[in-house]
This record gives C-alpha cells, sequence and structure tokens, in this order.
C-alpha cells in the first residue's frame, strides 16, 4: 500500500469528507453503478465544480476514499511490532494494536459496512484481507517466530485468520456492533490460541 499523503488542508479534508460521506450514504441506498456525480454533489450540498477540483470522476471518489480509510486504519494500530517485542501467548489481554483495530471499524461504521458489503466493490475487501493479513503475520511473528513450534505452516495460518476475522468484522458490523472493540478484539484471540472448546483436548 502506498504511502499517506501529505497533510491536506482542513477546508479541502473537510470537503472530501463530505463528498465522501456522500458516497457512502448513497451507495447504502442505491447501490454504487447507480449513483451519479450530480447525485454525490446534491448529496454533499456541493457543486459539480468543487467535485471536480477533488476527483475525476465517481470511480476516483471510491478510489481515494477506500486508500485512505485502510491507510488510516493502518496508521490506528501503528503496525510496527518490535523484534525484541514480547508477548505473553498465555494472556487473556488483547495487545492494543488489535483493539485500534476495532475501535477504527466501530468509528467508521457506515463506511466498511458498506464497502465491505457492496457487491461491486469486492476491491476494498480484497485490500481490507491484505491489510489484515499484514497484521496477523506480523502478530504470529511477535507470538511465535520459530516455524518448528507452529502445528501448521505458517502462511497457512496467516491466511486462515486473515479470512476468518475479516468474516467475523463483517458479520460485527451486520448485527450493529453488539460487542465493545475490547471485548472482540478478547474473543478473536481466545480462539486463535485456544479454540472454541472449553475443554480442548488438544491442549494438555
Amino acid at each position: 500500500m502506498s504511502k499517506k499523503p501529505l497533510k491536506l488542508d482542513p477546508r479541502v479534508m473537510r470537503t472530501r469528507q463530505m463528498l465522501r460521506d456522500a458516497l457512502v450514504e448513497l451507495i447504502h441506498e442505491q447501490g454504487y453503478e447507480k449513483i451519479t456525480v450530480q447525485d454525490i454533489t446534491k448529496k454533499a450540498t456541493l457543486n459539480r465544480a468543487t467535485f471536480y477540483l477533488h476527483y475525476r470522476d465517481k470511480l476516483d471518489l471510491l478510489e481515494q476514499s477506500s486508500q485512505e480509510i485502510l491507510l488510516d486504519l493502518v496508521e490506528s494500530m501503528n503496525l510496527s511490532y518490535s523484534r525484541e517485542e514480547t508477548f505473553d501467548i498465555h494472556s487473556e489481554q488483547p495487545h492494543d494494536n488489535f483493539v485500534y483495530l476495532f475501535e477504527h471499524i466501530s468509528q467508521n461504521a457506515k463506511l466498511y459496512k458498506v464497502f465491505l458489503s457492496e457487491k461491486n466493490m469486492p476491491h476494498f475487501t480484497s485490500r481490507m484481507q491484505e491489510v489484515l493479513l499484514d497484521f496477523i503475520s506480523k502478530g504470529m511473528y511477535n507470538m511465535q517466530p520459530d516455524d518448528q513450534q507452529l502445528t501448521i505452516p505458517r502462511e497457512i495460518a496467516e491466511r486462515y485468520f486473515a479470512a476468518a476475522f475479516l468474516g467475523v468484522i463483517v458479520w460485527w458490523l451486520e448485527k450493529d456492533m453488539p460487542y465493545t472493540s475490547k471485548y472482540m478484539a478478547t474473543q478473536l484471540l481466545r480462539v486463535a490460541i485456544l479454540g472454541p472448546y472449553a475443554d480442548n483436548p488438544f491442549i494438555k
């Protein structure tokens, strides 16, 4: 994923946020394919000239909005695990980065819910999964850097958990986030390490 752009003027940021919010609302109401630039500017109470100062067309707005929100997600999780940092595999407390993931999603719940459920936006889902894969890869290495101590190949475990976490996130959003961010992070950490069974026959 590309580097985050330089910080924009607050007025520019506000305009872009208004256009992004309008896009999300319209996708929710009528689906991406039916939306026009005129629909977006009307919903945002801005004129078309202002829209074209920032974006080429609605696809450009969609692409940049997707890029920006995922860059914000990565930044909020601060994916910079130190090689020296250790993590107690028996701890029931999730790493702060894991909690931040859910907090960021909850703060932008409508966008994530719309972008992850819209049938014509598979690229956002795949990019989101890439972010989760990178997060899980670093987390797994932090907990256990030795491949010989894993029960299955690392690349299989990483992709399994990335897909599973994404599925749980979508479910959480669709259910209007019935659990807190910390609770979700704690439960996913628990199932990732211990599995779903109270009396796990595989753990002695």
